[in-house]
């Protein structure tokens, strides 16, 4: 019964709150650098509720995307930050707890320790640059921006 409740909170609570952070980084690059948010959403699929312009998807713990309006006001190097914004704000994040709550690896006590390793792991996954059912990760849309530089 523990493993079912467990996996619902992290599934259900954590998930998207560690895709909050990540897409909260993206935000925070594209504005930094003038870029506009066209769309601000957790999860993939069919619209559940939305306020302006940020988005709650019914599948609210899988992801989630900032979509921006005018990337093209920002430089190669600035668009590689917008990329790696989830990435740098969920290893802060993840990092911050670690140090602070004296997390050890695989050793899970509390939900908090759940949230920094797979934030870790989003981190990993995030940057390996591959294309998934819910479209690039950051890691391969980085790999494209250089490559298209490249030609």
């Amino acid at each position: 019964m523990d493993f079912l409740i467990n996996f619902v909170v992290i599934a259900l609570l954590i998930f998207p709150f560690i895709a909050l952070i990540h897409e909260a980084g993206h935000a925070f690059f594209l504005k930094l650098f003038g870029g506009e948010i066209h769309e601000f959403s957790i999860g993939n699929g069919d619209v559940l509720w939305k306020k302006n312009k940020f988005h709650i998807k019914n599948a609210y713990f899988a992801g989630g995307s900032v979509t921006p309006s005018n990337i093209d006001v920002m430089s190669k190097n600035q668009k590689a930050f917008f990329f790696l914004g989830g990435v740098i704000f969920n290893l802060g994040s993840a990092f911050a707890l670690d140090l602070a709550t004296g997390y050890e690896f695989g050793v899970f006590r509390h939900y908090l320790d759940s949230f920094i390793f797979v934030s870790y792991l989003n981190v990993v996954i995030n940057l390996i640059p591959l294309t998934t059912i819910a479209g690039e990760t950051d890691g391969r849309k980085l790999v494209m921006l250089y490559k298209k530089a490249a030609n």
